[in-house]
């Protein structure tokens, strides 16, 4: 039987519940108390942890989307399958990182402001990368959410700055496209798993602007979401990997339909119309998003037959049908409408 501390328990329980897409509400009270935890695990604790990380980080790509038989880009062309049809095994390595931060989850009360700071200073791997989106895939809308969000080592990973700009607030100066190279690297496999993930937390991000009271919240967020998006799309752009902006367009299905105000209802009646304003320009970032996309969407109808790019302007055009021009239109027209509203008009469409 293979023995392990208190503290290693706990640890792995943790890293359980991170890859294997558990509820925060089982792991609230481990995160929520101070523990003593050693530097390092003991070889018991460490040969289980490898266990759970090599199968539990392929197995939440596989859940989180990878499953789904779904068309990719590759070399300009369109790649049909399910994930582990389309790649061989991933080679997915952990740093360090890893390990430095399931020992500080496992170590500060998380619910309290004064963590001790996480940050490292080697750079991220690819693994490393989606473990901390997964990290945040647990705590984000719990109270624990706002210290892991405060950590620099999170801060630094362009994949949780795009699936959680509500947590992590707005980037720093110099936030760039370069960013999001690591994770195109590769055929951009955890991008590509990630897609209906990624569209469902876009999606719970827009409909949670409904409930913004503060003008100043609205405007962080906001603005969080325009650096981050601006970096992605241009990213994606330059790799030609736009197929991979389908999840803005998956999860703005049906929201693009509501009035202008469905963005703004939520903030206090008391702030000052130079505040509302700011605060509804702010709201519209997801939508100034899609006009990128548009043009996008437009080049790709005006691919001729023999042109280079046909067949993958062809594959982009049947992926973003369901959306489409009315879509876009609809979109435009709500972003303009938010940036031009001040005092919230209650029959705005």
């Amino acid at each position: 039987m293979i023995s392990v501390s208190p503290s290693e328990h706990a640890l792995l329980t943790l890293t359980r519940a991170i890859v294997d897409s558990g509820q925060y509400a089982s792991v609230e009270d481990l995160l929520r108390t101070r523990r003593t935890v050693p530097p390092t695990l003991g070889p018991h604790a460490l040969h289980v942890l490898r266990d759970l990380l090599a199968k539990g980080i392929v197995l939440a790509l596989v859940r989180r989307g990878g499953w789904r038989r779904q068309r990719h880009l590759h070399a300009g062309q369109g790649v049909e399958g399910r994930l582990w049809q389309r790649y061989t095994a991933p080679a997915l390595r952990f740093s360090s990182v890893c390990v430095r931060t399931l020992l500080w989850l496992t170590a500060e009360p998380l619910a309290n402001a004064d963590c001790e700071p996480l940050d490292a200073e080697e750079p991220l791997t690819l693994a490393d990368e989606l473990f901390l989106y997964l990290c945040c895939h647990l705590v984000a809308g719990t109270p624990c959410g706002p210290s892991v969000g405060a950590q620099p080592l999170f801060r630094r990973s362009a994949l949780c700055r795009l699936g959680f700009p509500e947590l992590l607030g707005v980037p720093p100066p110099g936030f760039t496209a370069s960013a999001f190279a690591p994770l195109l690297a590769d055929k951009a496999l955890v991008l590509e798993a990630l897609q209906a993930d990624l569209a469902r937390r876009w999606r719970r991000i827009e409909e949670s602007k409904r409930r913004v009271f503060e003008p100043a919240d609205m405007v962080a967020l906001g603005s969080a979401q325009e650096v981050v998006l601006s970096a992605f799309l241009d990213a994606l752009d330059a790799a030609r990997r736009r197929d991979l902006a389908g999840f803005l367009l998956e999860a703005g299905r049906g929201l693009v339909d509501r009035p202008a105000t469905h963005w703004m209802e939520g903030l206090s009646p008391s702030a000052s119309l130079r505040a509302r304003a700011e605060a509804a320009r702010a709201a519209g970032a997801w939508l100034r998003s899609l006009a990128r996309l548009a043009r996008w969407d437009a080049e790709h109808r005006a691919v001729r037959f023999f042109d280079d790019d046909y067949d993958a302007a062809q594959l982009l055009l049947s992926q973003w049908n369901a959306f489409g021009e009315v879509g876009f239109r609809l979109a435009a027209e709500r972003e303009r409408a938010l940036a031009s509203l001040g005092p919230l008009e209650s029959g705005l469409a």
